[in-house]
């Protein structure tokens, strides 16, 4: 059996717990980092960040940029794209990111775009190029994609029903109900296949009032 963080440092152990108490998340980050754990270590710190009241904030978001191994010249390069965003320029950028580090560079990356109110759209179409991770999910909750360009990236996918919900999730975070009907009532057609615009179903299910509720069960949308 693989030991965890916890199986070889069961002091990670208290500090989450000191942080699941209402204690800053610093102190297991910090001995996260510490560990050779980067990438739980960044994890955790992108969940404290995510509290309205969230402490030590800048260490936080440092311990995130040190994950990822950000430089000030990264930075800057990021702030340039921020300005003239295109494909071309994206696919120069995180052309020579080393393969162990993609991932976290890829999220701080995409989180500082955003900050910067960096297009949305062209932002979502780099960020989905390979596939779909859990930066898709934020961008479409972030207000600033459109959920028809959500839908085309699904266009010829068999995993259309997944690109369907994100775009469900995009209009509903617009307050646009009918097109939150729409493309839910779609992804909901694809048979066993429906199952991947679950997720996407059940976060606005469970964030919609009982109206809209009602209105996705005459469509065959599923409570799930």
């Amino acid at each position: 059996m693989s030991r965890t963080v916890s199986d070889e440092y069961p002091e990670v152990t208290l500090l989450l717990r000191h942080w699941s108490n209402g204690g800053s998340a610093l102190p297991a980050v910090k001995k996260l980092v510490a560990c050779g754990y980067a990438d739980d270590a960044a994890a955790v710190a992108r969940l404290a960040l995510r509290a309205p009241d969230c402490a030590d904030l800048e260490a936080l978001e440092a311990a995130i940029a040190q994950a990822a191994n950000i430089s000030d010249g990264w930075v800057r390069a990021i702030e340039e794209f921020a300005n003239h965003p295109s494909e071309e320029r994206w696919n120069e950028l995180m052309r020579f990111v080393p393969v162990e580090e993609h991932y976290q560079r890829l999220r701080y990356t995409l989180a500082l775009l955003l900050s910067l109110h960096c297009d949305g759209n062209i932002l979502f179409q780099c960020a989905t190029k390979l596939g779909m991770t859990s930066d898709a999910f934020d961008l479409a909750r972030s207000g600033t994609v459109d959920p028809e360009v959500i839908e085309a990236r699904g266009d010829g996918s068999p995993a259309r029903p997944a690109w369907l919900g994100l775009a469900a999730l995009a209009a509903f975070t617009r307050n646009d109900r009918w097109s939150t009907l729409r493309y839910l009532r779609e992804a909901s057609q694809y048979g066993e296949s429906s199952v991947l615009s679950w997720a996407s179903i059940s976060e606005i299910r469970s964030e919609a009032d009982e109206e809209l509720n009602e209105e996705l069960d005459r469509v065959g949308v599923p409570r799930v």
